[in-house]
C-alpha cells in the first residue's frame, strides 16, 4: 500500500509541474493580452481560448497535489469532539465518498474525452483551438483522483497515515 502511495505522489508531483507550467504560461498570455489591448486596441487573436484550456490542465493536474498534500478545506468541529477511532473513520468514509464523487464524474468525462477525441473536437474562435487533449486530461485528473482518494481512504483506515491532529501529537 505505501509503494502505491509513494507512485502516486510522484505521478502528482509530476502533474503539478505540468499545472505550473500552463499557469505560468496563463500568466504571460494574460499579461500579454492586456499589454495588446493598451498598446494597439485589441486582445492577441486566440489568446483567450488558449487561456481557457490552459485553465482546466492547471485545475485538473494540480488536484492531486491538493489531495497528496492535503490542501483541501474541511471542517473538523465534529470529528474533533469524537474519540480517534471514530474519527479516523469518519475521515476514511468521507475520503471514500470523495472517490466515489470523482468516479461519478470520472466515468462521463471519460466517455466525453473519447467522443471529442474521435471527432478532433476544437473551440471556434479566431483560431480553430483543439479541445480533445484538455478533455482527455479532465478524465484523467478526476480517475486520478479517484485512486489517489482510494489509497488515501485505505491508509486512513489502517492507520498507516494520521487523518487526525492529535494522531500525529500522540506518536
Amino acid at each position: 500500500m505505501e509503494r502505491l502511495n509513494r507512485a502516486l505522489e510522484r505521478v502528482s508531483h509530476g502533474l503539478t509541474w505540468v499545472a505550473l507550467a500552463f499557469l505560468g504560461f496563463m500568466m504571460v498570455a494574460i499579461a500579454v493580452d492586456v499589454g495588446a489591448r493598451a498598446l494597439i486596441g485589441s486582445a492577441v487573436p486566440g489568446l483567450f481560448e488558449m487561456t481557457e484550456m490552459s485553465m482546466v490542465m492547471v485545475v485538473f493536474m494540480g488536484l492531486g497535489a491538493t489531495l497528496v498534500d492535503d490542501g483541501h478545506i474541511r471542517v473538523t468541529l465534529m470529528t474533533d469532539a469524537l474519540p480517534l477511532h471514530l474519527s479516523r473513520g469518519l475521515a476514511a468514509l468521507g475520503w471514500i465518498l470523495a472517490a466515489l464523487t470523482f468516479l461519478l464524474l470520472a466515468w462521463p468525462a471519460t466517455q466525453e474525452a473519447a467522443y471529442s477525441f474521435s471527432i478532433r473536437e476544437f473551440r471556434w474562435g479566431y483560431f480553430h483551438v483543439p479541445v480533445w487533449w484538455a478533455k482527455i486530461a479532465t478524465a484523467f485528473g478526476l480517475w486520478f483522483a479517484a485512486l489517489q482518494a482510494l489509497v488515501h481512504a485505505a491508509m486512513i483506515a489502517t492507520g498507516r497515515i494520521a487523518s487526525d491532529p492529535r494522531e500525529s501529537a500522540s506518536h
